[in-house]
């Protein structure tokens, strides 16, 4: 059944749902609450009336929701899916999604739209005064092609069908038209920068919008069925920010890393890689006929003439030059590239600069240019894709032949074959060198009989993980150098290497798997089958048919299945076995079930970082009770040191260093992570090689965990080890022999039990056990056979306490083993007895088999129980070694690290225990505290994108540190991290917590707890229709100082301000100086005004008065003033000089109650006007002003003003003369208070 909504303004709204339905007469309740408040006897059924139009409501939500059959099913999935779908996600008939096209003859900042599209898009326009007469035109010449347009006219909406019918005041809906903003994205928008506001440009074309290629890169897009979103402003303040935010010319550089945020790429980056070639010359025609897509004109030919050519010539890098802004200096030495004055005066065969990076030239135009330097892209890219189109460039088959003939193809893949061989016996020579069984190994190549050594070597090599990651890094080594044959054998004009080498298209390796072999292939986990020695089905069908008959006979190549060989190249062809283990390891791999990390995390990373903003103190904060993420949102040097000295800076140093007040820092340091998140896909994940995806995953995850793991510890080498040859090496290799476990079951080689007769004198049991142990083996562990025999008793001993004396007593000796002698086995065995004490226990025999010989089997001889593995490893960020020791799960998360701190107690001095760190960010900040975290988290997070290839600002990485330890411990990336971080700082946001899963449960544990949610975030703001409070919607409070200041009423603060003159006295002697200042003293200062009324803060001053007077030229004390900066032509500093001295002179002129003259008195009046309570001093009116002294100090003179009623009153000349300097400036007015109060 259908319902239409009854105040929809044009075509009916009709609702399909139940729960529309009930949010319907959740809407209506209000009517009748009005009706139940006018009958006083239905008041108590209005309360109840509201419960079940709730209660409705929730029961048709997705909130509630049940199967066909009445079943209840778990409400967490669906529930949060409605959420999405209903209340956060927004719908707008303003919007479009359209496949993009690529036109390079648009400018960067438009976008092409389809002329039936921009018909039926419409953007609203207030008409006023002033555009009135536009939006006629335009309404006029629109009707033309359509029948109506709509308007809304006092709340109203209406029809517009004839020409000149809008007013003043109405709303006019328009259909789109060119230079009108819009806003696109290409979901997923998984950086800032992939919302861009672009100009319209209605062109004649269908089904598709067209931007500019170069617009790609921010888009993360390209044109093989792409799709673009657009969406239309409708208010005013919504264009001023698009056009103000998030234009392309106000994000020309990537906040992520600094670099550019467009730059040449495809065919305009290849044409300019070909252009500045130092062996490109152009004729007079071309540079004529490119000119004319130049911003600047030709310049003067290098070579005026040329033997059989009759005009001059131009070099490429001439040109290029002509695309750049006159005037631009760009060099860098290291590679032999100067630019100087906007000319190109030498370049490298190489193509970094003309990339998008931080050190390139289109970054430093961005940089000094701003907006001007997208002109100058726009137009290098139409001049490059010109000479591109005159040059010619094709690829064809020939290009991934390489060689140029059939003999030189031949010679090529011979070398390439020999290469593989090469490269194969480098990977099995470093496994043989890494397998500590190497003697066994040589001698059983010696013999080329024991083909059971070979089997159990490819068991070991199996399950040794780090001996794969050798061998496979040994196999990478020599394969890289097969790929640099291709430069041996290709031509200089082959397509391919271009595109390759200017960095547009491609790889060198995906030439190399094109065209000479896909060499390496390396699967996700192990291949489930076992490689056979060639790649071809008839060596597939002999290998299982020798599998079926005997397993053992397989050699040990034949056997491996945890890496593969293809020798052919997608030129050749591919065979299906190939083809199968191409597909395996090479497409799988990018994929699977790690493709939603990316996305899980950028939504969790959004829910802790979104509400972050620069507040308008200079703070970091959260929208959610303003709470101080980061006192300033900028970056020292001296973060990732730590001896370094701490800084202090004022907030007005801050505001001067960042000026973007309001911006959302949380959102972009969330986006530049997802970003890199998402480029970690790009990365194949395999067995042997870490994923710095899961890495990134693990570093952020970086809570406390309610299932507790291994515990690992990184320890560091100390730098003293580096003062002896192989010190480091041989350092690693005694800390690893001191902590890693041995068990006495892996050194013995052979368990027996023999009857001997025994002594009589002695209770000794006749059964003997013996355990025969290789001579080598305690030689390689370093050990003594009475140390093992000790370790023995005492482990044994203490097991028998345990058993309460059920076990019997043991005597464990060393002795000759009658046995050995038949094998002459003497010189390398040595044999270990155990005999138990007699035992009248007819079981005895048995109780040694099952209980005693399974105990000392399992005793540990050396190391410490608690450590499971000792791995030596090179540091990240050096080529230094370190060791990863991981301790057991036995070993409690707070005690592991001084566990193994006492482990270490040996080797003390081999570590340097400042470096050494737990491997996790919760172990290290329950060890080391908050701020060790910190630092351990900052250079983690880093390393880890850094890995991915994506260098992210490090004010970024610092405020999602910052983020994740706010309340003094870091809160992972969970959904209990999230909860544990808000309830610590006290915000209650059930609403957030609900969109961020369980949207049921939090609900109604919120309505039991009676929580309030103020809907302060950004995603609770938007929700519920409310403005962002970030950005231009973020908080901004005008602060009252509570100074007000004290004018007259008859005179204008300006008229003040710009009536005053210097009029500084000459030199003369002290006395004549003294009368001149008495009898002509004007203290008219010329305040240079500003536009923000008051004087430059720039100008520091340093005054010093000097106690007695200085009779150097006559003049009496003064007032010493020097400048910090350049001197300007103001003289106002020195008039405060002159009525210091004069008013002082006229205090000491006088005789006690001696009444002043009238010179000097209009002299006195005139420097009242500075005195801070000038109205109050003056009252009804000055009469006369006399000499006195203040009743609280009788020692001083004061001038005592006489007013006409007859009261008096003193004042102060020095707050007179501080009033005046204040107006000049309030630093200059603060030193000369010092100055005058404590040492005049």
């Amino acid at each position: 059944m259908e319902t239409s909504h009854p105040h929809a303004d044009g075509p009916q709204l009709s609702f399909r749902d139940e729960r529309t339905k009930a949010y319907k007469k959740v809407v209506e309740v209000s009517r009748r609450i009005d009706e139940f408040r006018q009958h006083p006897q239905f008041r108590a059924f209005a309360s109840s009336y509201v419960s079940n139009r709730v209660m409705d409501c929730l029961n048709a939500s997705k909130l509630h929701s049940s199967t066909s059959n009445g079943e209840p099913i778990s409400s967490g999935v669906s529930g949060l899916k409605w959420l999405k779908e209903v209340i956060l996600s927004k719908r707008s008939d303003y919007a479009f999604r359209l496949v993009m096209v690529g036109d390079p003859k648009i400018k960067l900042d438009e976008i092409g739209i389809p002329l039936s599209l921009a018909e039926n898009l419409l953007i609203s326009d207030h008409v006023n005064s002033y555009n009135l007469e536009k939006l006629n035109t335009s309404c006029n010449l629109h009707l033309l092609n359509k029948e109506e347009l709509h308007a809304r006219r006092d709340g109203q909406l209406i029809s517009v069908r004839k020409p000149d019918q809008l007013q003043i005041g109405d709303i006019f809906y328009r259909p789109l038209e060119n230079g009108d903003l819009i806003l696109i994205n290409r979901p997923p928008s998984v950086h800032q920068h992939s919302l861009i506001a672009l100009s319209v440009k209605v062109l004649p074309i269908h089904f598709a919008i067209s931007i500019n290629p170069l617009c790609c890169a921010p888009l993360l897009g390209d044109f093989d069925g792409d799709c673009l979103h657009g969406y239309i402003p409708q208010s005013i303040p919504s264009r001023v920010e698009l056009r103000e935010l998030v234009g392309l010319d106000q994000q020309l550089l990537n906040s992520q890393d600094g670099r550019s945020l467009v730059s040449l790429s495809h065919d305009s980056l290849v044409a300019a890689y070909l252009l500045t070639g130092t062996d490109v010359f152009l004729s007079k025609y071309e540079m004529q006929h490119l000119e004319m897509l130049c911003p600047s004109h030709m310049p003067f030919p290098s070579i005026i003439k040329y033997p059989n050519f009759g005009s001059p010539l131009w070099t490429g890098q001439q040109l290029f030059g002509m695309l750049l802004p006159p005037g631009i200096d760009f060099s860098v030495d290291s590679k032999k590239l100067h630019i100087i004055d906007g000319e190109v005066l030498s370049s490298p065969q190489m193509s970094f600069w003309l990339q998008s990076s931080t050190s390139s030239i289109f970054s430093t135009m961005f940089k000094s240019y701003g907006r001007r330097a997208l002109d100058f892209l726009c137009s290098a890219q139409e001049l490059l894709c010109e000479y591109l189109t005159m040059r010619g460039l094709s690829v064809s088959l020939s290009d991934l032949y390489l060689a140029s003939d059939f003999y030189s193809r031949t010679k090529m893949t011979e070398e390439v074959n020999f290469g593989l061989d090469e490269a194969e016996d480098a990977c099995r020579v470093k496994q043989l060198l890494l397998d500590p069984r190497i003697e066994f190994l040589l001698s059983s190549l010696d013999e080329c009989e024991d083909s059971s050594y070979s089997v159990s070597h490819y068991h070991f090599l199996s399950n040794n993980l780090q001996i794969r990651k050798a061998s496979i890094a040994a196999f990478k080594d020599v394969f890289s150098d097969i790929q640099r044959t291709v430069y041996h054998y290709v031509s200089k004009d082959n397509s391919m290497l271009s595109m390759i080498q200017s960095g547009s298209k491609g790889s060198l390796s995906k030439l190399a798997q094109q065209s000479l072999c896909l060499g390496l292939q390396l699967s996700a986990s192990t291949f489930p089958f076992r490689i056979p020695q060639q790649l071809s089905c008839s060596w597939w069908n002999k290998q299982k048919a020798l599998e079926c008959g005997d397993q053992d006979a397989i050699r040990c190549e034949e056997r491996r299945n945890f890496y593969a060989v293809i020798r052919s190249s997608f030129l050749q062809g591919l065979n299906p076995l190939e083809c199968f283990l191409h597909a395996i390891s090479g497409r799988a791999n990018f994929f699977g079930e790690n493709a939603e990390i990316p996305g899980t995390l950028t939504r969790k990373l959004s829910f802790y970082l979104r509400d972050l903003y620069v507040a308008y103190d200079g703070t970091v904060r959260s929208a959610y009770g303003q709470q101080i993420v980061q006192f300033s949102y900028d970056i020292s040097d001296e973060i990732f040191h730590e001896d370094a000295h701490s800084r202090i800076i004022s907030n007005d140093h801050i505001v001067e260093k960042y000026n973007g007040l309001g911006a959302p820092v949380g959102s972009w340091a969330a986006s530049s992570i997802s970003e890199a998140a998402y480029g970690g896909l790009e990365h194949p994940v395999n067995s042997l090689e870490d994923s710095p995806l899961m890495k990134l995953k693990e570093i952020l995850e970086c809570g406390k965990r309610r299932t507790y793991g291994d515990h690992a510890g990184i320890l560091v080498l100390s730098k003293g080890l580096q003062r002896y040859r192989y010190g480091f090496e041989y350092g690693a290799l005694e800390v690893k022999n001191h902590l890693e476990i041995t068990l006495f079951s892996e050194m013995v080689n052979t368990v027996m039990i023999l009857y001997e007769c025994p002594l009589q004198r002695r209770k000794i049991s006749p059964w003997s056990t013996h355990f025969h142990i290789s001579k080598e083996t305690l030689k390689k562990k370093r050990l003594q056979v009475q140390r093992v025999i000790d370790k023995l008793m005492e482990n044994y001993s203490l097991m028998r306490e345990k058993s309460a004396g059920v076990l019997p007593a043991l005597c464990i000796t060393k002795k000759n083993c009658p046995l050995l002698d038949e094998h002459d086995e003497l010189d390398q065995t040595v044999c270990i007895a155990v005999a138990a004490e007699v035992l009248d226990s007819v079981t005895q025999l048995d109780t040694i088999k099952d209980v005693v010989i399974l105990i000392l089997l399992n005793t540990l001889v050396k190391g410490f129980l608690g450590i499971k593995h000792v791995e030596i490893q090179c540091q990240p960020d050096s080529t230094e070694l370190s060791l990863k020791v991981t301790m057991s799960e036995s070993c409690s998360r707070g005690r592991f690290w001084s566990t193994l701190q006492d482990a270490c107690i040996p080797i003390m001095d081999l570590i340097d225990w400042n470096s050494s760190h737990p491997e996790s960010i919760y172990d290290t900040f329950t060890v080391y505290g908050i701020d060790a975290a910190w630092k351990y988290f900052l250079k983690s997070l880093k390393s880890a994108t850094s890995g991915i290839g994506r260098h992210i600002h490090q004010e970024q990485l610092v405020t999602v540190a910052d983020c994740f330890s706010v309340t003094g411990e870091f809160h992972g990336l969970s959904t209990k991290g999230l909860k544990q971080q808000r309830n610590r700082l006290s915000i209650s946001s059930p609403f957030s917590h609900a969109c961020f899963s369980s949207p049921g449960n939090n609900f109604i544990n919120a309505a039991k707890k009676g929580s309030v949610d103020e809907l302060c975030g950004i995603l609770d703001a938007v929700s519920w229709g409310k403005e962002p409070p970030v950005g231009t919607g973020g908080p901004f409070e005008i602060i009252f100082s509570q100074k007000v200041p004290q004018l007259q009423k008859s005179e204008s603060i300006y008229k003040v301000l710009h009536n005053l003159k210097v009029e500084e006295p000459k030199p003369e002697s002290a006395v004549a100086c003294r009368a001149s200042n008495r009898s002509n003293s004007k203290w008219r200062l010329n305040i240079p005004t500003f536009a923000n009324g008051h004087a430059g803060k720039k100008d520091k001053w340093k005054c010093n008065f000097n106690k007695g007077a200085t009779q150097t030229e006559g003049r009496p004390k003064k007032l010493a003033v020097q400048s910090e900066f350049l001197m300007r032509k103001v003289g106002s500093w020195a008039s405060i000089v002159d009525m210091c001295t004069s008013l002082r002179a006229m205090l000491h002129e006088y005789p006690y109650d001696g009444i002043v003259g009238e010179k000097d008195k209009s002299s006195l009046m005139e420097a009242l006007k500075y005195h801070p309570k000038r109205d109050e001093k003056i009252g009804v009116g000055v009469q006369d002003i006399k000499i006195g002294h203040h009743p609280t100090h009788r020692c001083s003179r004061c001038f005592i003003l006489v007013r006409k009623d007859g009261t008096m009153d003193d004042f102060s000349y020095r707050k007179c003369v501080v009033g005046a300097a204040k107006m000049l400036s309030t630093e200059f007015g603060s030193i000369v208070e010092k100055k005058l109060y404590h040492t005049l």
